[in-house]
């Protein structure tokens, strides 16, 4: 009413859907990042990253169908690290 915008339903919800996307994702890749740098790694650690695999690809689909828009500009194919700069130069691909 009097020119204010109402946020939907549906908008909001999609916001939380894609936090919950944005949490797993970043713990999925802690998880990944301490069982590579563990020697001995448990069975529920194991098991807690399958779920945990399971649950992003569920919200990730679930999130496509619903055509979610995330509000700003995220990395989720490459995660954290930024693989573009990590690409040797053509000098440095000649030596």
């Amino acid at each position: 009413m009097f020119g204010r915008k109402k946020v939907s339903v549906q908008k909001m919800e999609d916001d939380r859907l894609l936090d919950n996307i944005h949490q797993i994702q970043r713990r999925i890749g802690n998880t990944q990042r301490m069982i590579n740098n563990s020697v001995d790694v448990d069975d529920t650690t194991r098991i807690h990253l399958k779920l945990d695999q399971l649950k992003y690809q569920f919200l990730y689909l679930e999130a496509r169908r619903r055509k979610a828009q995330a509000k700003a500009t995220t990395n989720i194919i490459f995660g954290e690290e930024d693989t573009f700069l990590k690409q040797p130069s053509r000098a440095e691909k000649h030596w």
